[in-house]
């Protein structure tokens, strides 16, 4: 913590912290949690669906992992899918090769699904995939249900979309009858391939009802949360956050949305393989993290999420390359090189020089103080205020009640009748 000097004729004072603190603790389990997934291509593991998930510089060698391949590379000892057989042709069935409990068939419809299920016929790969498919259950902690984007239509009404509810509903319904009694079952929502590349709807009007239907639709595939063992994966949280954060990031990483040209290399900070509909890696993270959180809701021993920091890493990235392109030679976070009592990241986060002093604060004749953070470095860093009486350790956080946003970003705290001291503390985002 550094001091600052008095500003103006008030008894506000002003200093500033940072805080750098990262931590990712594995909690200790006697067995990974085994996890069997009913899926399409986002679950099968993108090594075997190199013709979206290997740069054309090197067509045979995928560069991007889905969430299957991120979970057991960086879970090991929490995450489970059984066995690996690394070469096609293994498995007497659909699964082709890869984990022994991924059921992810690209290509595959829920409809497709339930003929499978309910009505293999005499097709000998059907019926062999339900018998070893059948044989799993007993030997996992649980059931993902992953299905239903090969059988979206954009252009759809809500009938036709429910019959996707009712596909999945069967499925869930077929694993409750196969499996051992009050065996986890995990429904995951649908991802709206709307805001994909490939499908995106340029017109707003169109693209904005097509969202909506989507959004019913997943809002009545979340209604089966209400049977008994069944849990939700909000699968269209990620969409969501791919519609309405533009630009999208993660910690002001930026990520490219989509280019037909660069992306033929499936670069790491692209949000969408080559195709324009699958994927990316980071995305296939935050949808790891959404399988995570159902897991949690009722595991004996939460998996931990993957934090934003990590992600970054996985893909190969600098997590603090956004701070570090503002600092230049201002050096680290805590470093003070214009000695204005705020550190670096302290200036990253106001949007003040590093190396020019410049109070933070403006004073307004009742006594309220005025500071603008940056709303770019508010997506590095968290930025707060603490209070005072007598510098001591008796700092606070400035009551949400006593600051009042301001049009354009700027915040003010509002006058107090008693005299106190600020400081500011600024943390690096998870």
């Amino acid at each position: 913590m550094v001091q600052g000097k008095p500003l103006r004729d008030t008894a506000v004072r002003i200093a500033g912290i940072a805080v750098i603190s990262f931590a990712l603790a594995s909690p200790a389990r006697a067995a990974p949690f085994r996890l069997l997934a009913i899926g399409d291509s986002l679950t099968e593991e993108y090594r075997f669906e190199i013709p979206f998930s290997a740069p054309d510089s090197n067509p045979t060698n995928a560069n991007v992992r889905n969430w299957v391949e991120l979970l057991i590379a960086n879970r090991p000892t929490a995450f489970s899918m059984g066995g690996y057989e690394p070469s096609a042709g293994n498995y007497l069935d659909y699964r082709n090769a890869g984990y022994e409990y991924n059921y992810g068939i690209p290509g595959f419809k829920a409809e497709r699904w339930n003929k499978l299920l309910y009505d293999p016929g005499f097709n000998p790969v059907d019926l062999n995939t339900r018998f070893e498919l059948s044989g799993d259950l007993s030997a996992v902690n649980a059931v993902l249900v992953f299905i239903g984007g090969n059988d979206l239509s954009l252009t759809s009404n809500d009938a036709k979309h429910d019959k996707i509810r009712v596909f999945i509903g069967r499925i869930h319904d077929w694993v409750r009858a196969n499996s051992p009694a009050n065996l986890p079952i995990i429904i995951a929502t649908v991802p709206d391939i709307g805001a994909t590349p490939q499908e995106k709807i340029p017109d707003p009007v169109t693209a904005a009802a097509a969202r909506q239907r989507v959004a019913t639709l997943n809002a009545n595939i979340a209604a089966f949360g209400s049977r008994p063992n069944t849990y939700i994966a909000r699968i269209d949280a990620i969409t969501d956050r791919i519609f309405d954060q533009v630009p999208f990031h993660i910690n002001g990483t930026g990520f490219t949305y989509f280019n037909a040209v660069s992306g033929r290399e499936n670069p790491p900070l692209h949000l969408f393989c080559k195709d324009g509909f699958h994927a990316g890696m980071a995305a296939q993270a935050l949808i790891a993290n959404e399988i995570l959180k159902a897991v949690n809701s009722f595991a004996t021993t939460p998996i931990p999420l993957f934090t934003n920091r990590e992600i970054l890493t996985i893909i190969g990235q600098n997590p603090d390359q956004p701070y570090l392109n503002w600092a230049g030679s201002a050096g680290g976070m805590l470093e003070n090189p214009d000695g204005d009592a705020l550190p670096n990241l302290v200036e990253y986060t106001l949007g003040t020089s590093a190396t020019v002093s410049n109070p933070p604060f403006t004073f307004l004749s009742e006594g309220a103080a005025i500071f603008t953070p940056s709303s770019e470095a508010l997506r590095f860093a968290d930025l707060s205020v603490l209070q005072s009486a007598t510098l001591d350790n008796d700092w606070i956080p400035v009551p949400t009640s006593s600051i009042q946003p301001l049009p354009g970003g700027s915040m003010k705290i509002l006058p107090t009748a008693t005299k106190l001291f600020y400081k500011f503390r600024a943390t690096p985002k998870p």
